[in-house]
Formats: structure tokens, C-alpha cells, sequence
């Protein structure tokens, strides 16, 4: 079977429209109405070039009767995570190779990664994510990750036109970039639910979230490229654009950690903590040894480990709040033994809290929900599906 066989139910209301003008016998037609655009098709691609010109190509169609907007610039996202918020090596690459392929195409618009500059000027921007599809999503044998793409008009919201297709899994480079995968957590606050929707169709207006995620993708940029000078003052530009976004503050924390300001990591972790309790649960990556309840012994992970455990109490306790802990696991192996592992090392986490937070016993308390809160739930046990072996913070009632 080809895997760039496509499938579109537009064929069907094409034939009824053919029967229904035989049936009309010599009667005027009416006027024709205006032109649609053409359906959004699906297609399964084998590899990177055809997935890329296969979305070109769509928005191209999709846009033929669009008015293009004033401004030529038009900046294009990474392909984001929408299971983790994380930005992976494909796609950062995706961007760039997208981003091309529109410029060449759809003349004299010029399609630029997103950053400050096109961020500030933009009428147009393309959102995009991928994900791994939920279980009997796909129509091909084989494993896929679907790429979605959406063109939004930034002052109204308006979604212009929106595109997915599928990509061979194995030419997807699913590894974090650095930022995200020195990052203590995941960013799937509210924020990220939001910029989900936008990229599914959800239009809203966008420009000031757009500023704002080109303020953390200039200081991300800095910090991969070890400007961790650079990347303090671009972080703290974006804090100051939005006091709690989590992407800024853990910036912070690991611009500092790099340059080996512990006291100021420490200070900005806390504050990450309580921003993160006051929107009601934080999801820390905290990586055990495979079938233990022990931290692996990776570089300087443990100290971080310490540091980060020993804040959470303590801002857990300033803040006079009750927090369940529980343990999360990737769906592979039995049931009832991930049911068992999840709840032992929950219960291992508020033991070394308990270390540094006399209250920690009252305060904290301990589950496992083993793989039954999977976000991915493909159990592949690689970095596709790292966020479901997680552990999570949830504030709760404290009576």
C-alpha cells in the first residue's frame, strides 16, 4: 500500500451534485456562488520533504482567494509539542524548512522564524505542534506523528486556514532541544492549553501572546548557545512581560544554575514553585532508576533534585498549603506492578522532603496512579513519551 495514498470525503457531495443536474433536466441553473476552498486533505508521508511540501502546498490552496495582509512578514512557530509543550529537534527543523517553502511559494509574503522583530509587525502568523495521534487515529499501519499547522490573522484571531498531516515517526527526531531538556518540568499550564487550541482552529487573538513567545524563544535561543548572559537579561525582559509565565521563570532558574549562582537558581526556583501552586499543580521531571525508587545518578541531577524537593516544601509550607504527590507511569509492562512502583516513589519524594520541611507529613500526600493518567500513552519508553513518567504536585483541600 503507497503511503501518500489519500483519502478525501469531498468526492461524495461532488457525485450527488452531478445527480442532481441530470434529474433537472433543461432547468436554469442559479448563479454560482462563490468559490470554496478546496477540503483540507490527510496524507501519510515517508518522509520529511514530502510532509513539508504537502503542508506548503495545502496553505497554498487553502489561501488562493484570501487578501494578503499589508505586511509581508509573516513569522512561523516551532512545531511545539502539544502532549508536553516541549520543543524537539524535528521540530525547530520543521520550522525552518516550512518557513522556506512558503517564501518560495506564496511571493511576495516572506515567511521568517518567529522572533521579536516579525512578532512586533505581524498580520499573519502560522502556528503549528505535533503530537503522537491517539489510539485509532490513523488509517496506515505503522507508527505516525501527526503535524498540524494553522494560519491565523494575529489582531482578530481569525483562523485563515488550518492543515494536518502524518509523518513517519522514525524521520522524527523527538529529543527535547537543550532548553527543554535541562527544564525541571513541563510548561502544560493554562498558557499551553491555549496555544493547543489556537494551532486546532480555536481562533482568539493572539498578537500579545505572540510577543510574548517570541520574548522566550529570542532568550531560549540565547541560552542554547550558551549566552547565559544574553539569556538572563532576555528572560527577565520576558518575566517582566508576564510575572508567572513558567518557561521565563525556569529560564531563570537554569540560566543561573549554568552559571553556577546557586543561591540565585534557588530564589528563582522558588518563585517558580509558587507560581506553579498558585495556578494548582506543577509536573516536576524527576527520573528514577528503571524499576526503583532511587534517583538515576546523571551529572549534577541529584543536587538539582535536592534543591528543587527541599523548595517545594518550603514554599509548600510558607503558603500553608496541602499538596497531593503522585506518581505517573508510561504504559508498558503490568498494571498492578506500575500501580505499585508509582505509589513507592511518590511515597520516596515526600520522604525526602519530610528532611527539609518539618510539616512535610501533614502537608504532603503520597499516590500512584501508575500508567492510568497517560498523556501520551503509547508506552514506547523513549522521549516521545517521557511526559507520562512524571511526577505531579496538585494542591488540595488542607481540611
Amino acid at each position: 500500500m503507497r503511503r501518500n495514498k489519500m483519502f478525501t470525503i469531498a468526492a461524495l457531495p461532488a457525485v450527488l451534485l452531478a445527480v442532481t443536474l441530470l434529474l433537472s433536466g433543461c432547468q436554469t441553473p442559479p448563479p454560482p456562488g462563490p468559490k470554496p476552498l478546496p477540503p483540507i486533505e490527510t496524507r501519510y508521508h515517508a518522509d520529511t520533504a514530502s510532509a513539508v511540501a504537502f503542508l506548503a502546498r495545502t496553505v497554498v490552496e487553502q489561501l488562493v482567494n484570501t487578501p494578503r495582509p499589508d505586511q509581508p512578514t509573516v513569522p512561523v512557530e516551532e512545531f511545539f509539542n502539544a502532549q508536553s509543550a516541549e520543543i524537539t529537534t524535528s521540530g525547530r527543523a520543521l520550522q525552518r524548512q516550512l518557513a522556506d517553502a512558503l517564501t518560495q511559494t506564496m511571493a511576495p509574503l516572506r515567511f521568517v522564524p518567529l522572533d521579536i522583530t516579525s512578532a512586533n509587525t505581524a498580520q499573519w502568523a502560522l502556528l503549528a505542534s505535533h503530537t503522537t495521534p491517539a489510539a485509532g487515529e490513523t488509517t496506515q499501519p505503522g507508527k505516525w506523528v501527526r503535524l498540524q499547522v494553522a494560519m491565523v490573522e494575529s489582531s482578530t484571531g481569525r483562523v485563515l486556514t488550518r492543515v494536518r498531516t502524518y509523518l513517519d515517526a522514525a524521520q522524527f527526531n523527538a529529543e527535547p532541544t537543550a532548553f527543554f531538556k535541562d527544564a525541571p518540568m513541563y510548561f502544560t499550564d493554562k498558557r499551553h492549553q491555549e496555544r493547543v487550541g489556537a494551532v486546532g482552529g480555536q481562533g482568539r487573538v493572539i498578537d500579545g501572546e505572540l510577543l510574548l513567545q517570541s520574548a522566550v524563544s529570542d532568550a531560549i535561543a540565547a541560552y542554547e548557545a550558551g549566552r547565559y548572559d544574553d539569556a538572563e537579561r532576555a528572560f527577565v525582559r520576558a518575566k517582566a512581560m508576564s510575572k508567572d509565565h513558567p518557561a521565563a521563570l525556569t529560564g531563570l532558574y537554569q540560566t543561573y544554575w549554568k552559571q553556577g549562582r546557586t543561591a540565585d537558581a534557588e530564589q528563582a526556583f522558588a518563585e517558580l514553585v509558587a507560581a506553579s501552586l498558585d495556578a494548582g499543580s506543577l509536573s516536576v521531571k524527576l527520573l528514577f532508576k528503571v524499576g526503583a525508587t532511587t534517583f538515576v545518578d546523571s551529572g549534577d541531577l541529584p543536587t538539582q533534585y535536592r534543591l528543587w524537593l527541599k523548595s517545594i516544601g518550603q514554599v509548600v509550607s510558607s503558603k500553608e498549603r496541602c499538596v497531593d504527590v503522585t506518581g505517573h507511569a508510561s504504559k508498558s509492562g503490568a498494571a498492578d506492578y506500575n500501580e505499585r512502583l508509582s505509589q513507592q516513589r511518590a511515597e520516596s519524594i515526600v520522604v525526602l522532603i519530610a528532611q527539609t520541611s518539618r510539616d512535610a507529613r501533614a502537608r504532603f500526600k503520597a499516590a500512584g496512579r501508575g500508567f492510568q493518567d497517560t498523556i501520551v500513552g503509547t508506552g514506547a519508553n523513549d522521549a516521545t513519551d517521557a511526559i507520562d513518567r512524571r511526577v505531579e504536585f496538585r494542591v488540595r483541600s488542607c481540611t
